[in-house]
């Protein structure tokens, strides 16, 4: 394997995507193939991202271009998974760059991606093209890896820092998948006493419940939140955070230490019905927060008229399908995008197929 496909390899775990543009497209991804998707084109496509929905791909892991000035027309032919940072990491040399590494760092900088110079067998940082064109191999990384691969930091978002950051003022926080509140003094650090925490399991639901008991600022609800009112079986882990209404999948893969354990019945219920059975006024609460383990694509569109009236979504997203059936992140920006919200940010510390997302209306 050339030194260049094992770049771009060391950062995609299995079961990924790569898409391979460019005279010699194939052959360079069938070296990526063995356990990941490959699709390839030796021709760029005018509108890539076009070309990319007509064969199912809303989100690419790794773009690779290859050949004489292929990265502008790939890069201007993907404004919109750029824009969205659906494109996790692309990869060109100083051929496909054609001359012009300073415009496409400046595009791919525009969308919050880092860019790095692979040469001498070093990954280097850089703000900009290093002078003089000296041939390497030039990988930009979107913002929600740095964390993981670059700081090794472990951390979600910090609540008090990201609200003020996009010009949320937090007056009371619905989160759903509850299980004993441990973010309650993330919420309280930024400046939001006032939570509704929901949690589908009635086992966990007791220590959330005896926990918050006498906190006056805290309501504790045990239902499942979903798209429809009902009963539905909830499925248990070893792990009880990565208990689910859905199935798991790939989850099994990525963490085989947390194995199904048993199942419960729950009962279900969209989240005004949640509201409106405890009297509370949807004016009060304007951040809804979901850790519901794949689930996120149910709450969300059980909500309808609901998310018109919060000023934020801060919601646990899947890349890969780690639960069966699970939304991936594009599912969750159809629906929210069309009420009003902007995705604005994105972090993924822990692994490659999953992580957190920042929604804000606009």
């Amino acid at each position: 394997m050339t030194p260049e496909l094992g770049l771009l390899r060391a950062f995609l775990p299995a079961g990924t995507t790569v898409v391979a543009l460019g005279p010699g497209a194939a052959a360079w991804s069938a070296g990526l193939a063995a356990d990941r998707r490959a699709v390839a084109a030796e021709a760029v496509p005018a509108d890539l991202d076009a070309w990319l929905a007509e064969r199912g791909l809303r989100h690419v892991d790794g773009l690779l271009l290859h050949g004489e000035g292929a990265a502008a027309p790939a890069l201007a032919g993907a404004a919109a998974l750029l824009r969205l940072r659906r494109v996790d990491f692309v990869q060109f040399d100083h051929t496909a760059a054609g001359g012009d590494e300073a415009a496409l760092y400046a595009r791919l900088q525009a969308h919050g991606y880092a860019l790095f110079r692979f040469a001498g067998r070093n990954l280097e940082f850089r703000r900009e093209p290093a002078a003089g064109g000296d041939p390497c191999t030039h990988l930009a990384t979107a913002p929600r890896h740095w964390k993981r691969l670059f700081a090794r930091d472990p951390t979600m978002f910090r609540y008090a820092d990201l609200f003020p950051r996009h010009g949320v003022v937090p007056r009371g926080i619905i989160h759903a998948g509850a299980h004993e509140g441990e973010e309650y003094a993330a919420y309280a650090e930024a400046g939001c006493r006032r939570v509704v925490f929901i949690e589908a399991d009635p086992a966990i639901f007791a220590r959330l419940a005896a926990r918050f008991a006498g906190n006056p600022d805290v309501l504790c609800v045990n239902r499942a939140v979903s798209d429809t009112a009902g009963r539905a079986v909830f499925r248990r882990m070893s792990g009880s955070q990565s208990g689910s209404l859905l199935a798991p999948a790939r989850h099994l893969d990525l963490y085989p230490h947390i194995t199904p354990a048993g199942t419960v019945e729950v009962e279900t219920a969209p989240l005004p019905d949640i509201l409106a059975d405890h009297g509370l006024d949807p004016a009060d609460w304007n951040v809804l927060a979901l850790d519901v383990q794949g689930a996120e694509r149910l709450v969300l569109a059980g909500c309808g008229a609901l998310l018109d009236r919060f000023d934020a979504v801060v919601t646990e997203v899947n890349y890969a399908e780690l639960y069966e059936g699970c939304g991936r992140i594009a599912d969750l920006d159809d629906i929210l995008f069309p009420r009003g919200f902007a995705r604005v940010e994105e972090v993924s510390p822990h692994h490659h197929g999953w992580g957190d997302a920042f929604y804000v209306r606009r």
